[in-house]
């Protein structure tokens, strides 16, 4: 639901009571992941709101190409370097999966773990979503405002607007 602020900006409000979702408990609710405090407070608000079921911990790997360092100042790559990045990236993104699903674990949920690599991001969570037949999609949002905002762009709010699936943006305290 939409509801205008004292500002004047809309802001995005949605209920914690989703007892469609508490029915349902074959399909998982896919859990983008990135390891930080906004992920992890995602995770919590799953296994609160909706309790044990499966869940499906999702890490996105965007691929070193499109990282804005590689390959600048005329400065070239070597494959074998490249290919090296691409492992250890690959290799830390299912780390910070583990570590997701252990936390997920903990809380009662029953978590398997997923690595997506592409971009851009929200695309990949999307896709993963519908790979996975998600009941819903949840993720934390870091609250970029201003020029932040408008360089970086909301994941959170790209997943909000091309899913057809129903989404639970987190925010941390």
């Amino acid at each position: 639901m939409w509801q205008k602020s004292s500002d004047g900006r809309c802001r995005v409000t949605a209920s914690t009571n989703f007892p469609a979702m508490t029915d349902d408990s074959r399909a998982p609710i896919l859990i983008a992941y990135d390891g930080s405090a906004c992920a992890d407070a995602a995770i919590d608000k799953v296994a609160a709101e909706f309790g044990p079921r499966k869940v499906v911990i999702l890490v996105v790997s965007e691929e070193l190409q499109r990282v804005p360092f590689i390959g600048t100042a005329g400065v070239p790559i070597e494959p074998e370097t490249l290919e090296l990045l691409t492992d250890a990236a690959q290799k830390g993104a299912f780390e910070v999966a583990a570590k997701g699903a252990e936390r997920a674990r903990g809380l009662g949920l029953d978590p398997t773990t997923a690595v997506s690599q592409g971009g851009p991001v929200w695309s990949a969570i999307v896709e993963a979503a519908d790979e996975h037949d998600a009941a819903l999609i949840a993720l934390g949002s870091r609250g970029l405002s201003g020029v932040k905002h408008v360089l970086l762009g909301s994941v959170s709010g790209a997943v909000a607007q091309h899913s057809h699936r129903s989404v639970l943006i987190v925010h941390s305290s």
